[in-house]
């Protein structure tokens, strides 16, 4: 499990694999995480922007959650939220020289081959960003994978045009899934009833007793 850093450190992540990758391939290149009516706003000539634009709850994991707080008999635990992350990378640059294309490319070929988050890319993202010293990411159980996701013109369409005056770029969509967040205040399941009884409740001053039937 992880603390509230969990989606912002994924996010570094992302963007210090990336950033390794597209300046070797690109001279020049950057990862950015700007939002993509941002992009050319004090950005590099070239790069790849790396944008988190949804982010829904894991419906399997937050079955498994609950059945699992269920079960636990008057123990204290803590109750967790289980996260998918979607992310749309888009690239641009020198269209006469095909820039967002090969940056494209880069990025393909690097999730092909870097499909899970290990706990060593996690480490070196924090340990290069002093905001994200307090991550605890790096300690969750659950394996957090890297998955792309198709969408179609429509989809595309519809996400674009939320950001006004954005000219659409070269684009893709990944899902980052799942990041485990802990809440901090334990919860303690209450005991199970052992005894049930009417008494000093209207209208039966006390609960009433069978003592004999007879024919």
């Amino acid at each position: 499990m992880s603390n509230h850093l969990a989606i912002a450190t994924v996010t570094a992540t992302l963007q210090r694999l990336l950033q390794s990758v597209v300046q070797r391939d690109v001279d020049g290149a950057r990862v950015t995480t700007l939002k993509p009516n941002s992009i050319g706003n004090s950005t590099p000539e070239s790069g790849i922007n790396l944008f988190l634009y949804k982010i829904n709850h894991n419906l399997a994991l937050r079955n498994t959650d609950r059945a699992s707080f269920r079960s636990r008999k008057g123990e204290a635990i803590r109750r967790q939220s289980s996260l998918d992350l979607f992310y749309m990378l888009s690239a641009y640059g020198n269209d006469t020289e095909l820039e967002p294309q090969r940056l494209i490319g880069s990025v393909v070929r690097t999730l092909s081959d870097k499909t899970v988050l290990t706990h060593e890319m996690v480490n070196h993202a924090i340990a290069d960003a002093t905001y994200l010293n307090d991550s605890d990411l790096a300690t969750q159980t659950q394996q957090i994978t890297i998955d792309p996701v198709d969408l179609d013109t429509d989809e595309l369409s519809k996400i674009w045009s939320t950001f006004f005056q954005a000219p659409y770029s070269l684009s893709l969509a990944y899902k980052v899934m799942a990041v485990v967040i802990e809440g901090e205040d334990s919860s303690k399941r209450a005991l199970p009833v052992r005894e049930v009884g009417f008494g000093g409740v209207v209208p039966f001053g006390y609960q009433p007793i069978i003592e004999k039937v007879m024919s």
